[in-house]
């Protein structure tokens, strides 16, 4: 028996998966502010260190597309539900471990149960909403949460901090528990199939996610080791040839884990490509201008968490109207518009570096990448969705999550490594790695507006490309 199908129990079902997707992007950014404290109780060294928060979004990122297969494939319900005990599990363990690599293992557990969590709960959504409105509005709930949850995750991280540094691991267990007790009654049951199940595609499987995985760690290696270490640009090359022999096993597979017509639609393919490089814009933003305000201003993790507040509260309470917004009048202007209010910030934080007081700094900046923020992630939800059925929509959900994942480590890898250099060339090198931030997102924003420009009103057909 589920509720779902009253309005009470479709807000209930909204509440929980909107508690799971928070907790999923929060532990993105939670535990960076707590790296210190980390690494003088468990004496890691710095090359590891930075695994602490990489373990889990190399599991998250390496996952995705598997994840939301498997959804699809398995039942949604029952995907998420074993898939947030997991995360839970692995978020009590984490308060006990005692070492780096028990530490590092705990997180890639958290990003892979968060892998399969993520798509499934988009799924639902769209599962227990339909079409209009309604499903309008959930959807901006629902984005409103996951980037309130990345954007104000080194909030709580640091707030977590004071107590303890395992209360970042730890504190998002009693979430997940109580969502898990209570999503059985409302959250609806998986449909019964009337024919036989579909081949599960284990080629696929076994090429693309080994591959996604070497992608993401090859990025993430190449941020801390340089793109001449053997581990960076071998894993990429080893990741290289897997996706193209999973795009060759796609390509001759009868029920395919991903249907190469997926990436025939226009509509998801701008999506994905916007998803990727907002997020990771804003990704090599934040960690510079981290670096900036503890090494360069000597602000406190607290402190330096904090400044980025103001963003998540405006991406909060106005992700839900602008999804509304993209649904009834489209998402193509709302992304431009969007990501032109980040290329902004990024201009203003770069020329007014020295020029204004550093509270000033952070006020007006965050104020319009705040407010693009709030208008670019809904909006791209909102399109990457628009025209794909209910069958598919645990893949097309990770197909764009993985996205945002892989999206923000090329781009931080690429911040990192103009950082890194701008000092041979006597340049400042958070000058520097900013002003290359904003200079892609002036791009993107032209690549946004650029992008395909449908009626809102009229339901998408689906087309036969699988």
């Amino acid at each position: 028996m589920t509720l779902s199908k009253s309005p009470s129990g479709a807000g209930l079902a909204l509440l929980l998966l909107c508690a799971a997707n928070f907790l999923d992007a929060m532990d993105v950014s939670t535990i960076g502010v707590a790296l210190p404290a980390i690494q003088a109780e468990l004496g890691m060294e710095a090359t590891s260190l930075q695994w602490a928060v990489s373990a889990y979004v190399l599991g998250y990122g390496g996952f995705l597309l598997l994840g939301g297969r498997v959804a699809d494939v398995f039942g949604h319900r029952r995907v998420f539900l074993w898939s947030l005990a997991i995360f839970a599990a692995a978020s009590i363990a984490g308060g006990f471990v005692n070492s780096g690599p028990t530490l590092i293992a705990a997180r890639l557990v958290k990003g892979i149960a968060a892998a399969f969590t993520a798509p499934a709960a988009l799924a639902l959504l769209l599962s227990v909403f339909g079409e209009g409105t309604a499903r309008a509005r959930a959807l901006g709930v629902f984005s409103s949460t996951g980037a309130a949850g990345f954007v104000l995750g080194m909030v709580l991280g640091g707030a977590a901090t004071i107590i303890s540094w395992r209360a970042t691991l730890v504190m998002g267990a009693p979430v997940a528990i109580l969502t898990l007790f209570v999503a059985p009654l409302v959250l609806p049951a998986d449909p019964k199939r009337t024919g036989p199940r579909p081949a599960f595609d284990w080629a696929g499987a076994l090429t693309i996610t080994p591959g996604l995985l070497l992608f993401v760690f090859g990025i993430t290696n190449a941020a801390a080791a340089g793109w001449q270490a053997f581990a960076t640009w071998g894993s990429l090359v080893a990741s290289l040839a897997l996706i193209l022999l999973f795009l060759v096993v796609e390509a001759r597979h009868a029920d395919p884990m991903v249907p190469l017509g997926m990436f025939r639609r226009a509509k998801l393919r701008h999506a994905n490509a916007i998803a990727a490089l907002f997020q990771g814009a804003y990704v090599g933003f934040q960690f510079l201008a981290t670096l900036y305000y503890q090494n360069v201003l000597g602000w406190s993790a607290f402190t330096t968490g904090f400044c980025f507040a103001l963003g998540g509260v405006f991406v909060m309470f106005l992700a839900p109207r602008f999804a509304t917004l993209a649904q009834n009048r489209g998402a193509t202007g709302l992304m431009a518009a969007g990501v032109g209010l980040q290329a902004f910030s990024y201009i203003f934080w770069v020329t007014a570096l020295g020029h204004v007081d550093p509270i000033l700094l952070v006020l007006f900046s965050q104020i319009p990448l705040g407010l693009g923020y709030a208008m670019t992630y809904p909006s791209v939800q909102v399109a990457a969705l628009s025209d794909v059925e209910d069958g598919k929509s645990g893949l097309a959900s990770g197909l764009l999550f993985a996205s945002f994942q892989i999206g923000g480590g090329i781009v931080l890898a690429a911040a990192s490594a103009v950082f890194g250099a701008a000092p041979h060339f006597g340049w400042n090198p958070y000058v520097a790695g900013i002003a290359f931030v904003a200079l892609l997102a002036v791009a993107i924003t032209l690549l946004a507006a650029a992008g395909p420009r449908t009626s809102a009103a009229r339901r998408p057909s689906y087309q036969a490309a699988e």
